[in-house]
């Protein structure tokens, strides 16, 4: 990762594993993907990639940002189990839970993956099933940081996974139909915990 990224481990304020292998549902195939913070001021949000490597990369600024603004994926990173923490973030990075933002931010991100997913399945639907995965995994997580304050079980959303790779390759209304309401109803207890007082 160091040699991808071309930078001095002390550069690194924080890194972490990400994705399929946090959640259980890795195969043989599957790539590794890591979030990395870099120390470096005026860091931008970017991206790396090697072969069967993907890094998102921060710099302190806009990770902090994205905490602040409730991103899933960020807070995935900030709730991550610890063998999955490569380089632990000294100081921490702050993070004060709001749940009507928390609800806006992954009900947002939840239905733009879904209408992606919708979009261009009938040309890609192996990336669509995964952000149709996105769609309905983003909320299942934000639930659990709405009730509990944090991510506890990662592998909370992986029976979607399973019910997405049964259907067919051209006909996203099979999906609308079995996971749209699943989806629906995730948002929905979203929204409703955003309005109950702490």
């Amino acid at each position: 990762m160091l040699a991808v990224l071309r930078v001095p481990l002390a550069e690194i304020r924080a890194a972490y594993r990400v994705g399929s292998r946090v959640y259980g549902t890795a195969g043989p195939t599957s790539d590794e993907d890591f979030l990395v913070v870099l120390s470096k001021p005026g860091q931008r949000q970017d991206l790396a990639f090697a072969e069967d490597l993907n890094i998102v990369i921060h710099g302190v600024a806009t990770f902090q940002e994205a905490l602040d603004d409730h991103s899933v994926f960020a807070l995935e990173c900030h709730f991550v189990e610890a063998p999955h923490v490569l380089v632990a973030a000294r100081p921490p990075f702050r993070f004060a839970l709001d749940r009507k933002k928390l609800a806006a931010s992954a009900i947002g991100k939840s239905t733009a993956d879904w209408q992606k997913a919708k979009k261009r399945f009938a040309e890609e639907p192996g990336p669509s099933r995964k952000k149709a995965f996105h769609a309905l995994r983003v909320p299942a997580f934000a639930l659990q940081i709405a009730k509990a304050g944090k991510i506890h079980d990662f592998a909370a959303a992986n029976h979607f996974l399973a019910a997405l790779r049964e259907g067919p390759d051209d006909d996203f209304a099979w999906y609308e139909e079995k996971l749209g309401p699943a989806r629906e109803a995730l948002c929905a207890e979203l929204t409703k915990l955003a309005g109950k007082k702490r």
